[in-house]
């Protein structure tokens, strides 16, 4: 027994010697791990440049994309998608960034108004609806829903597309249908 227990001692220090650790040998460097990219979801540019060095400075929002004076012919369109020529005005208003993903939009309606939009990366702000039929819209009796969306950054365009739902209590259905282009 004593010559048995001798020999796993022999083997296991033999063995416990004689094995080293494994060591990664460095690589060569790689330029692409030292640009910063953007590691928030809600930003445009998420993950763009990615591998990298995370860095919440590289970072565009949609906010901030949107952010403008604005003026738009607006097209006016009855429940039965007729275009209503006699309402046909041009309307300029601005959008703010309340947050990276919110903004208000005054002037619209009138000076003191602000409607409330979220925004994706995608640079589509989808009215707020906190009411079942939309959020409050130039009057205590008309709801709106519906969105803006500007083109793809790769466009020269500085333009936001509208459309707009109004539900009102006498007048029924109206669209509000048109291009916004910054000014």
């Amino acid at each position: 027994m004593k010559k048995i227990i001798l020999f796993i001692i022999c083997i296991s220090s033999v063995l416990a010697f004689s094995c080293k650790r494994y060591k990664d040998k460095k690589g060569p460097d790689d330029p692409r791990l030292e640009r910063p990219y953007c590691n928030d979801p809600l930003a445009v540019n998420y993950n763009w440049d990615f591998p990298g060095t995370p860095d919440s400075t590289v970072c565009a929002f949609p906010a901030d994309m949107l952010e403008g004076h604005y003026l738009l012919m607006d097209s006016i369109y009855n429940g039965e998608n007729t275009l209503d020529t006699d309402n046909i005005q041009q309307v300029s208003f601005r959008i703010y960034a309340l947050s990276k993903n919110r903004v208000g939009m005054v002037g619209f309606c009138n000076a003191l108004d602000t409607l409330y939009f979220t925004t994706d990366r995608y640079y589509r702000a989808t009215a707020d609806t906190t009411f079942s039929g939309g959020q409050y819209f130039c009057g205590a009796s008309d709801t709106m829903t519906g969105y803006f969306q500007r083109p793809m950054p790769d466009s020269l365009a500085r333009q936001l597309y509208i459309d707009f739902t109004v539900t009102g209590e006498t007048a029924g259905f109206r669209y509000h249908r048109g291009t916004a282009f910054k000014q």
